[in-house]
């Protein structure tokens, strides 16, 4: 505020320069009439100037950001599925709840920003940023964003048995492995399950969650 204050003063002070230069005098009035041309000249460079420092003075708002409503939606989607999921491991009744994300940045920072500092039944929340690499460590839910696809077959492999909720996001993935997959279906977001998968990780897929799910392998 203080600046555009200054320049605008800076504005009317030029104006007022301009403008009493038509009455200084002159000893000739050659002279007097040559400096009434000049103050002219002087007056329209000014008020042809003038709207520039004013132009400069005008705060411009930045534009804000566009939000990742899919990002946002899947973040929810994977907190609400943790909390109707069961984990028989005991080990992983007991710390951290740890959800890790390969991929998926927006995702990532939506776990942060809305979860982190909420629980899973008496686990507090932690999300961890997982580096690409086929060799995760140990978590209770996996999310493998579209742009780290490749990594999944090795993932599956290395995950096999353990018990971590592998969600991912392509068609197939299912068949592949996954437990849950987010799907659209006439451009909203949904997911679906295979109860199959969940079993061999050793989880216990409640009954309200399946009952949302879009499809339910067996």
């Amino acid at each position: 505020m203080h600046r555009a204050s200054t320049h605008r003063t800076m504005s009317s002070r030029l104006l007022c320069i301009a403008l009493g230069s038509f009455g200084m005098g002159s000893v000739s009035d050659g002279a007097k009439s040559m400096q009434r041309v000049m103050s002219g000249t002087r007056f329209l460079r000014v008020l042809f100037l003038a709207p520039f420092f004013l132009f400069a003075t005008v705060p411009q708002q930045p534009r804000e950001a566009d939000k990742d409503t899919t990002a946002i939606l899947q973040a929810n989607y994977l907190y609400n599925i943790a909390k109707l999921v069961e984990w028989k491991d005991p080990e992983m009744r007991s710390g951290n709840f740890v959800i890790g994300v390969i991929g998926g940045g927006n995702v990532y920072r939506e776990l942060i920003k809305q979860y982190s500092t909420r629980t899973i039944g008496k686990q507090p929340i932690e999300v961890r940023k997982l580096p690409q690499s086929a060799e995760v460590e140990r978590c209770h839910m996996l999310f493998v964003g579209r742009s780290d696809l490749a990594l999944l077959p090795e993932i599956f492999k290395r995950m096999h048995a353990k018990p971590t909720l592998v969600v991912t996001e392509y068609t197939g993935a299912l068949e592949d492995g996954a437990v849950v997959n987010f799907v659209k279906v006439d451009n909203l977001l949904k997911y679906e399950m295979s109860l199959a998968n969940a079993q061999k990780h050793g989880l216990v897929v409640g009954l309200t969650l399946k009952n949302l799910a879009h499809r339910i392998e067996e």
